[in-house]
């Protein structure tokens, strides 16, 4: 996985309170930077290839999504069928917030 994937990965999943460990442990040995809303709405915009992935339950994803996203619950990451083949393409995982 890219640097910058992993950045979105940890970063959403510390947000969303999915537990991708070592997720946190790998994070404070490499310097991993940040992005924010505003970046990865910029990144949309402009049509970067990405894997759009909502970590909500299937029931909120039919009315809590982003256009062209793919349903990752939180709670079934591994093995996943939507996940994307190419491992070094960019995963962006959403949800609705903490709590």
């Amino acid at each position: 996985m890219k640097k910058s994937s992993l950045i979105l990965v940890l970063a959403v999943s510390l947000l969303c309170g999915i537990n991708l460990s070592p997720g946190p442990l790998l994070a404070a040995v490499i310097d991993i930077p940040e992005i924010d809303a505003d970046a990865l709405k910029f990144e949309l915009y402009h049509g970067a290839p990405m894997v759009l992935a909502n970590a909500l339950s299937p029931i909120e994803f039919k009315d809590l999504t982003i256009k062209g996203s793919v349903n990752i619950p939180s709670s079934r990451v591994k093995g996943n069928s939507n996940l994307p083949k190419d491992q070094n393409e960019l995963l962006v995982f959403f949800c609705k917030g903490p709590g």
